[in-house]
């Protein structure tokens, strides 16, 4: 494991850590977490780990026990834990139409493995349910690991973020968050979603093609559509923002200062590139 960021403050102690709640993004090769004081509503800890040669889901829960945080921080007595993974076996739900007993037939739209269990989020901005799949085995590592988690599929933090911080209310606002082999892509017209996906992207021609299918399909204009932009990525010499900017004007990034409070300690990171975990603090 490699520690690509650590930054906690002084104040965060077992005694304390009632007041918080600790949020864990685990993506492909990836776990980050931030610490949550709720009553300050302010960022206490925000940390990122790389995890290579993860090759299965049993090397993947052995890098997390070996966490230095699993022993420590992980240990404390959070007031909520909230755990999101990548997944792309998922499908939306209108609350209207949803009803408990069906989310088995729900989950034949994205073909659930044999060792998945079905899980679900209400998505409260949209007022949608996320059904998504997560392998029974992972399910149960993390319940072992951690104490009750809540876990979540990625787009039902991203979505909650999105609509916490959308810049415009009426009118069009695309949405793309990226990360090293996948992006996220979300579009609000008028406040409302009308497009969510998570697609495997590796390079700025795959991305081009996402991007110009998504215009053509959603018929946007990109003289008045917004763009917010987060995770991986800058504005300098950077393939993925120049094919942005080759349609649209230049981009805003997202701003997870507008979820929670960052206090001065975390002043030299980037506020877009752990966007989407700290949105996990929207999540019911």
């Amino acid at each position: 494991m490699i520690k690509l960021l650590h930054l906690v403050d002084n104040s965060l102690q077992s005694q304390t850590a009632a007041k918080c709640d600790l949020l864990i993004h685990i993506g492909i090769g990836k776990l980050q977490y931030a610490i949550i004081d709720k009553v300050r509503d302010e960022l206490k800890a925000l940390a990122e780990y790389e995890l290579p040669e993860i090759s299965n889901l049993a090397d993947l829960m052995l890098a997390i026990e070996r966490l230095p945080e699993t022993k420590r921080e992980f240990t404390y007595p959070f007031s909520k834990i909230r755990i999101s993974f990548d997944s792309y076996k998922f499908t939306f739900i209108p609350e209207e139409l949803y009803e408990n007993e069906n989310e088995q037939e729900y989950a034949k739209f994205f073909n659930p493995s044999a060792t998945d269990l079905i899980l679900t989020n209400r998505i409260r901005t949209s007022k949608i349910r996320n059904i998504f799949a997560i392998d029974a085995n992972f399910n149960s590592a993390l319940n072992h690991i951690f104490q009750k988690p809540r876990i979540y599929s990625q787009a039902s933090s991203f979505i909650e973020g999105i609509k916490k911080t959308n810049p415009d209310r009426n009118g069009t606002c695309l949405f793309i968050d990226f990360h090293g082999d996948h992006i996220q892509i979300a579009c609000l017209k008028k406040s409302e979603l009308v497009l969510y996906n998570i697609l495997e992207c590796i390079n700025a021609d795959e991305f081009n093609y996402y991007l110009l299918n998504t215009i053509d399909s959603l018929d946007l204009d990109p003289a008045i559509t917004k763009v917010m932009i987060s995770g991986d990525v800058t504005s300098g010499n950077d393939e993925y923002y120049e094919r942005i900017i080759k349609y649209f004007k230049v981009p805003m990034f997202a701003d997870s200062r507008l979820i929670v409070n960052h206090p001065e300690l975390f002043n030299n990171v980037s506020p877009h590139t752990y966007f989407s975990l700290i949105s996990l603090d929207e999540c019911e």
